[in-house]
């Protein structure tokens, strides 16, 4: 017996709307909605009530991402190698980006970081939580790279 598969047509596009695992519905790019921290039962908006980012999923296994407050401040001056210790402090408290390879199993991606704004995670391997409903992902990483556990939301770009 074949597995059933519910076909929805979309202008210039066919997609598989059942029936796909996780690894074949994550493949593309996806934008930041929102996304908060909890540590210690406290709710934390690190990059503030509309976030800024964008989260790519290749089929070659390669992942990218990157994600800040709407309202980094500008430097001063007109090199970035020459910012005040207030500059560098904001942009690295008001962002975070990376790339790396990522598997799935199950409803689990593990991502091994190549390297990131948070060097730390470089040689890593992260494991986050993804659940896709139509277009819209939720992901819950338990280690985020600013305290606590971080929960997601994200729509495919379109």
């Amino acid at each position: 017996m074949f597995p059933v598969r519910c076909v929805t047509y979309v202008p210039g596009l066919y997609r598989i709307a059942l029936g796909q695992s996780l690894k074949e519905q994550i493949v593309g790019a996806w934008q930041q909605v929102s996304i908060y921290n909890e540590e210690g039962g406290v709710k934390k908006h690190v990059y503030g009530d509309k976030p800024v980012g964008l989260t790519v999923f290749d089929r070659s296994g390669y992942y990218i991402s990157y994600l800040s407050k709407p309202d980094l401040p500008k430097f001063a001056g007109k090199n970035r190698q020459k910012g005040t210790d207030a500059e560098y402090r904001a942009i690295m408290q008001g962002m975070i980006a990376g790339f790396g390879t990522y598997t799935v199993e199950g409803d689990t991606v593990s991502i091994k970081w190549v390297a990131s704004s948070y060097p730390n995670r470089a040689g890593t391997t992260e494991k986050r939580t993804y659940k896709i409903a139509g277009d819209e992902l939720t992901a819950v990483n338990p280690t985020a790279s600013s305290g606590g556990t971080s929960y997601s939301k994200l729509v495919r770009v379109k």
